[in-house]
């Protein structure tokens, strides 16, 4: 009887869902922010990159750096810098390169004017007909729906959830900012940045001290020079440096020795004290320099009520996609900041917005980001100036900065997928990036 009420007991008990058990019993594991950040990547990324594959790959590969040598410093021989190394400067590597872009173009147009002259030789004995080739001689480009596409087309591609983040840069349609071309780039003499050859992977020696107790050169990714020399500073003129922090892009403004007052700003307080470090390890003490520099901790966002500059740098935080795919630990992909980075954007645009409202009149911002987005690069570009046309009076154009970087485009991995902007894209060989560079000028 006993065996039988045991038996008649266990019978009694309801069935269990093994599966629910499983589920519940079993912890579930967080997903880790890089792994969200690349799947992020290539969903968005992949039809907007041909070579995405090879994009991806330099992203999750050690990238290349150069070394911006201290002006103030008293040894500049390259052995004593960095010896054995073998580097190259890139002040020699651009002039060379300068000419023979000079050279080219001037044969291009030789062999133009000619085409034309025998075109215009030719249409006065015979008719031309609909079916000749003579549009070759024209200098047209004729640009394939696969080979070219206008930001516009895919820079809300990689909006995540929010209709109204989707509505917020849907574009003004009958808005086009005028693109005028920049022209070449004056070197700025006092640079001396040297950087490791083509497929290269050797690492810089650490920066040391030297007898003034000063930092040799700093280390920072080489495409990160682009946006200083996009600048193009003047003698004598003021520039603000509004997200200036960690400090390598100040450096590069002051070695260039062209400026005659700087402003580093950054809002943040834990930031502003690195670029303090920085600034204390590469510079002398010396009241001059705090008179030519100084460093405030305020919100780009509020800057109108301040001062005006003729050169404007805005550097601005964005998804700093090659960090994202590789450091877990304070990354803007993971969960807890989701919100975070839905806002980038927005914060971008309203950031531009307001620099641009700084600027004097035919002085001009450079804005950059180290994103591949296209939304956080020519869509906050084409969102700001849509926004300025009907919130103030000033008029801005944008400089195509195709020519003017054409003397190292030898030295970096460039993508076509921009209107308003140059866009240096991770390569193997060539391992920069990402670095995203548009220049605009109020002219009104």
């Amino acid at each position: 009887m006993i065996y039988a009420d045991v038996v008649i007991k266990f019978k009694s008990l309801p069935k269990v869902n093994i599966s629910l058990i499983r589920r519940y019993s079993t912890p579930r594991l967080k997903r880790q922010a890089t792994e969200l950040a690349l799947n992020h990547f290539d969903q968005f990324y992949s039809p907007v990159f041909k070579n995405w594959a090879s994009i991806r790959l330099g992203l999750l590969s050690p990238h290349s750096y150069c070394a911006v040598t201290n002006v103030f410093t008293v040894s500049k021989n390259v052995y004593d810098l960095f010896g054995d190394c073998d580097v190259y400067n890139l002040k020699d590597v651009y002039y060379l390169n300068l000419n023979e872009f000079h050279s080219s173009f001037s044969s291009e147009k030789n062999v133009k004017e000619s085409c034309q002259n025998s075109s215009a030789s030719d249409s006065e004995h015979e008719p031309v007909s609909e079916d000749s080739n003579s549009e070759l001689c024209t200098g047209v480009e004729h640009y394939n729906e696969d080979e070219y596409m206008p930001a516009t087309k895919f820079k809300y591609g990689d909006v995540d959830l929010e209709e109204e983040c989707f509505e917020f840069f849907k574009p003004t349609l009958n808005y086009n900012a005028q693109l005028v071309p920049h022209g070449i780039i004056q070197y700025p003499e006092n640079w001396n940045i040297y950087f490791c050859p083509r497929g290269k992977f050797r690492k810089f020696p650490p920066p040391k001290e030297d007898s003034t107790g000063l930092l040799n050169y700093y280390l920072m990714d080489g495409a990160s020079i682009l946006p200083v020399l996009a600048l193009d500073i003047q003698k004598g003129e003021e520039v603000g440096d509004l997200c200036a922090s960690p400090g390598g892009k100040t450096l590069a403004i002051l070695f260039g020795m062209q400026f005659g007052k700087l402003v580093c700003n950054d809002s943040s307080v834990s930031r502003l004290n690195k670029l303090k470090t920085v600034l204390n390890s590469y510079l002398p003490a010396s009241q001059d320099w705090s008179k030519r520099i100084l460093v405030s901790n305020l919100d780009v966002c509020e800057w109108t009520s301040f001062e005006l500059f003729d050169k404007i740098l805005l550097d601005v935080p964005c998804t700093n996609d090659r960090l994202s795919a590789t450091k877990d630990s304070n990354n803007i992909f993971q969960q807890k900041r989701f919100n975070e980075r839905l806002l980038i954007p927005r914060v971008q645009t309203s950031m531009l917005c307001a620099a641009l409202k700084a600027l004097k009149p035919n002085g001009s911002l450079v804005y950059s980001t180290c994103s591949l987005s296209p939304l956080q690069n020519d869509g906050v570009v084409h969102m700001s100036l849509s926004k300025l046309l009907s919130e103030c009076p000033f008029e801005f154009i944008v400089n195509d900065l195709s020519d003017a970087f054409n003397p190292v485009r030898k030295m970096f991995q460039f993508s076509d997928t921009c209107k308003y902007g140059q866009l240096v894209v991770p390569y193997l060989p060539l391992n920069y990036g990402p670095m995203y560079i548009s220049k605009i000028s109020r002219v009104k």
